[in-house]
């Protein structure tokens, strides 16, 4: 497992509210939003939770810092229990000093892993005081390593190699799954930067990797021939400002000396990285899409623009009118007055109404035009049906993994059902499928379906069904020993037209139906018996009923007589 702090560094977008409404979005995913829980708080409702911790926020007017945390929780095991979750999610905000601290937690099951997104309020609701945990991140992961074992969690590793900007690099390329500037000067220039022995020589070894030294503020940015920019101590702290002004003395700008060698030789260009396959053409393609897109979003932006200002003139120009007409009106000055300012109010509303329909639009068309990085590139396209995106994606991960899942040879009839827009909820960055078939969520990842540990039979019958129409009627079964035989059970007491390539697990298949068989066989038998003997028994006692009729029968007819006879007498 790895829990990580996502800092919000403005205190502007230090919302609790806003924080909140992220997680609780379903973003029309119906696998997204898991369990939600709040905790020392007097509501499980979200809008109580937010308001109570907004109106504890607003009792501290001292802090300046960020009054919300943000804590995530991810984990590589499929699925685990709510009790698990809980556990997990107190000791870890209990080590962290969060114990009494209200807060919302939301799983998620829309990506790879499975993961919880926590909301804390910072402010003590009793003390009112805030609290920001120290070096937060090595508790973090002293108490993941513990609860790795507390709890038989697959381990990760937590030791922080990189802080700061510098960690930024490999989560960048991570997430963008791009070569990040970063990254790029690493591998191509650093050693060169640092061997340089004046402003004079930095300067040229700059200039043959098309990048450019600048100050900016207190310190200096690398900057690329294409306009990326990046903090020069983020590269390496041996480049901030302080130590190469150590190192060569005052800054000199590199227009105070002639350049010689090739300019340009090398430049930074970004990149698809953890690909395994020939991405050049989807590539060009992306960077065409984006680069019309940016095209296309300005012009829009610059319609929208002045179709509001042409509208605010018009406006004006009919209350300019409008006043005009009032002028030449027959009426006191204090009509005239009042209807000048219903005038006013009815183009101040206009204007408003204006305004707002722009920001709609605007608001639309930047969202329709939104530049996109790479891998959220390749998911839009594989969401809209292209293959080789969908390939990509799933080349960047190793699913050679102890999962359990089913396999077997596709058919034709598998990419039809996968490009079924109703069955697909979400498509991961790694290219997983999540499929919808009723009740039942199903990852797909090419080759094979996984099934999480802990899936019920009914669920289990509902994937095997899937993966006979995904690979046919021969199937493979790999992962724990105890899924395999909850598989075959399965297969067997459903008697689903399957076979398994494992001659083992095959074996147990028909051994399981042939005992089904033979105990019905049995039932049968013993059930025809019993009828039987139930006919028997059945006839013996109304035969007795009967005789017992007629023997009372003839005690009451004597009874009658024996009577008649003393009455004649």
């Amino acid at each position: 497992m790895i829990a990580k702090h996502i800092p919000i560094n403005s205190v502007n977008k230090s919302s609790f509210s806003g924080l909140v409404n992220y997680i609780l979005d379903t973003k029309n995913k119906a696998e997204r939003v898991g369990i939600v829980r709040s905790v020392n708080c007097f509501s499980d409702r979200a809008d109580c939770v937010i308001a109570e911790v907004l109106n504890t926020q607003q009792m501290n007017q001292r802090a300046t810092s960020d009054k919300t945390y943000h804590l995530v929780i991810s984990f590589r095991d499929g699925e685990l229990s709510e009790d698990v979750l809980k556990k997990v999610e107190d000791k870890l905000c209990d080590g962290l000093g969060f114990g009494e601290h209200q807060r919302l937690s939301v799983v998620h099951h829309d990506t790879d892993h499975l993961h919880i997104h926590i909301a804390i309020n910072k402010i003590h609701p009793s003390n009112l005081t805030i609290h920001n945990p120290h070096y937060d991140y090595k508790v973090i992961g002293g108490i993941c390593e513990k609860l790795e074992q507390e709890f038989g969690l697959t381990p990760d590793n937590h030791e922080t190699l990189k802080r700061g900007a510098q960690g930024k690099e490999s989560n960048i390329e991570f997430k963008a799954g791009s070569e990040s500037l970063i990254g790029w000067m690493k591998q191509e220039c650093l050693e060169s930067i640092k061997s340089a022995s004046s402003w004079t020589e930095l300067h040229q070894v700059l200039k043959d990797h098309g990048l450019e030294l600048k100050e900016r503020g207190n310190g200096f940015v690398f900057v690329s021939s294409n306009g990326v920019g990046v903090k020069a101590s983020s590269v390496d702290r041996s480049l901030s400002k302080a130590n190469l002004v150590k190192k060569f003395g005052d800054y000199v700008k590199s227009d105070s000396y002639e350049n010689t060698g090739n300019e340009d030789s090398k430049h930074y260009e970004k990149k698809p990285l953890h690909s395994k396959r020939d991405t050049t053409k989807l590539y060009a393609k992306y960077k065409k899409e984006q680069e019309d897109g940016a095209v296309n979003g300005k012009n829009e932006w610059i319609r929208l623009r002045d179709k509001k200002n042409k509208a605010i003139e018009s406006a004006k120009e009919k209350a300019k009118l409008k006043r005009l007409l009032i002028k030449s009106v027959t009426a006191g000055r204090l009509q005239k007055k009042l209807m000048v300012a219903s005038v006013h109010q009815q183009l101040k509303r206009r204007i408003e109404s204006i305004k707002k329909d722009y920001n709609q639009s605007y608001q639309s068309s930047k969202a329709e035009h939104k530049r996109m990085d790479w891998l959220s590139w390749l998911v839009k396209a594989s969401n809209l049906g292209n293959k080789e995106a969908l390939d990509v994606l799933r080349s960047r991960k190793d699913y050679q993994s102890t999962v359990n899942h089913i396999s077997g040879a596709p058919n034709k009839e598998a990419d039809e059902f996968v490009k079924r827009s109703d069955v697909i909820d979400t498509i991961t960055r790694t290219g997983t499928l999540i499929l919808n078939t009723g009740s039942t969520t199903i990852r797909d990842v090419g080759d094979k379906l996984l099934v999480l540990s802990g899936t019920a039979k009914e669920k289990i019958l509902d994937v095997l069904k899937a993966a006979i129409k995904r690979f046919g009627n021969k199937l493979a079964v790999n992962g724990t020993a105890s899924f395999r035989e909850e598989v075959v059970q399965v297969a067997a007491e459903t008697n689903l037209d399957v076979t398994f390539d494992d001659a083992a697990l095959e074996q147990k298949r028909l051994d399981i139906l042939n005992k089904k068989k033979d105990q019905g066989l049995s039932s049968e038998g013993l059930g025809g018996q019993g009828e039987v003997g139930q006919d028997l028994s059945g006839s013996d006692n109304n035969d007795s009923v009967n005789k017992d009729k007629l023997l009372k029968q003839k005690t009451q007819k004597r009874s009658i007589k024996s009577t008649r006879k003393g009455r004649s007498r």
